[in-house]
C-alpha cells in the first residue's frame, strides 16, 4: 500500500503526459485538415475568379467552419501568401515562392495561436503552439480539345442553314462551327493568361477523327488549325467516341505528353452519335487511363443525356449551351475551373 501510494502520483503523471502527447498530435492533425480545406477553397476560388480578395475570403470562411482543438483560427493567427508553384519533371516536387501572377496559395499558422494542454504538468497549465502549412496549386495541364465538325455544325444555333450552302463551301458566319471557333479562342485566352505551361492538342471529328495539332503551347497554331476547317467546311457524320479516342491518343503521345501533367479532354458535340465506337465506352477507356473528360453540348439537337454520361464516366462535368454566348461561357468556365492540387 505504501509503494502504491508512492507510485500512484507517478503513474497519474505518466498517464497525463501520454494523454497530452496524443492530444497534441490530434490537434496538429485537425489543424492540418483545417488548413488543407482552407487552401483548397482559396485555390479553387482563385482559379475560377482570378480575384485574390475573394480567394482570401474563401480561406477565412473555411477556417471558421473547420475549427481545430475546439478553436477557430483568426486571420491574425495565419499568414496567407499568393505565389507561384512550379516543377519540371515527374520526379520533382512542386516548389512554392511568393510572386505573381499567382497560381498557388500558401496558408500557414504563425505561432500566435495557443492551445492549452488537457492536463497540467507538475501543476503548471502549459500551452503549445502548433505550426502547420498547406499549399494549393493550379497544376500543369495537358489538354486535348475534341471538336465536332460534322455537317450539322454548319447550321446556326437554332438549326437553320441556307439552302444554297453546300459541303465544301466556307462555314456560314452564323454557324455553330464559327461560334465554336470563337469559343475556343476564349478558352485559349484563359490559357495564355495562366502562369503555367498548359499545353493543348486539337482533335476534330466528323465521320473520322483527325489530330490537327499535337500538344503545344503555341495557341495561335490551334486557332489557325480551327480556321483551316472553316474554309472549306467539309462536314460528315458524327463519330463522338472515335473523336474521344483520338484525343486520348494525343494525350498519350510519347514525344509531346508530359508524365507529370494532369490530363484533360474537352469534348464538344452538337448532335447525336451516328457512327463509330460508343462515346460512353470511349470515355471509360479515357478514365482507365486517368484522363478527366469535360463535355459540352451545343444546340437543342445535341444528345445531352449521353454526353452527361460521358462526363460522369471520366470524373468530369457536362455543360450545355443553347447559343454562342452560353458556348463562350462554357469554355471559359471549364478553363477557369480546371483542377487544383494540394502540393504541400
Amino acid at each position: 500500500m505504501a509503494m502504491l501510494a508512492v507510485l500512484m502520483p507517478v503513474m497519474i503523471g505518466i498517464a497525463a503526459f501520454a494523454i497530452n502527447v496524443v492530444y497534441m498530435e490530434m490537434a496538429r492533425t485537425e489543424l492540418q485538415i483545417s488548413l488543407d480545406v482552407a487552401a483548397r477553397a482559396a485555390g479553387r476560388t482563385l482559379a475560377v475568379t482570378d480575384d485574390e480578395t475573394q480567394a482570401r475570403d474563401a480561406a477565412e470562411n473555411m477556417l471558421a467552419l473547420n475549427p481545430y482543438a475546439n478553436q477557430v483560427l483568426t486571420p491574425g493567427e495565419t499568414n496567407l501568401e499568393f505565389g507561384v508553384s512550379t516543377r519540371y519533371s515527374d520526379l520533382d516536387r512542386y516548389s512554392f515562392s511568393p510572386g505573381s501572377p499567382a497560381n498557388a496559395i500558401k496558408i500557414e499558422t504563425n505561432g500566435t495561436n495557443q492551445v492549452p494542454m488537457l492536463f497540467p504538468t507538475l501543476g503548471i497549465n502549459l500551452q503549445f503552439r502548433p505550426i502547420k502549412a498547406a499549399i494549393c496549386t493550379k497544376v500543369e495541364l495537358d489538354i486535348a480539345l475534341v471538336i465536332d465538325r460534322s455537317t450539322s455544325m454548319s447550321r446556326d444555333s437554332n438549326g437553320y442553314r441556307s439552302d444554297s450552302w453546300e459541303t465544301g463551301d466556307p462555314a456560314p458566319g452564323s454557324s455553330r462551327w464559327i461560334d465554336t471557333v470563337h469559343a475556343v479562342d476564349k478558352f485559349l485566352d484563359v490559357m495564355e493568361a495562366s502562369v503555367h505551361d498548359e499545353r493543348v492538342a486539337l482533335t476534330t471529328y466528323a465521320s473520322t477523327p483527325t489530330t490537327d495539332l499535337e500538344l503545344t503551347n503555341d495557341y495561335d497554331s490551334i486557332r489557325n488549325a480551327m480556321d483551316d476547317h472553316s474554309d472549306p467546311f467539309n462536314g460528315g457524320s458524327t463519330a463522338i467516341g472515335d473523336g474521344i479516342l483520338g484525343g486520348v491518343e494525343a494525350l498519350n503521345h510519347g514525344s509531346y505528353a508530359r508524365p507529370w501533367a494532369t490530363r484533360i479532354l474537352v469534348v464538344l458535340s452538337d448532335g447525336l452519335q451516328t457512327m463509330g465506337i460508343d462515346a460512353v465506352v470511349a470515355a471509360e477507356q479515357a478514365a482507365a487511363d486517368n484522363i478527366m473528360v469535360y463535355t459540352i453540348t451545343f444546340s437543342d439537337g445535341a444528345d445531352q443525356a449521353t454526353m452527361q454520361q460521358v462526363a460522369a464516366a471520366a470524373a468530369g462535368k457536362h455543360y450545355h449551351a443553347d447559343d454562342s454566348g452560353q458556348l463562350n461561357q462554357a469554355f471559359t468556365d471549364i478553363a477557369r475551373g480546371l483542377p487544383t492540387l494540394l502540393t504541400f
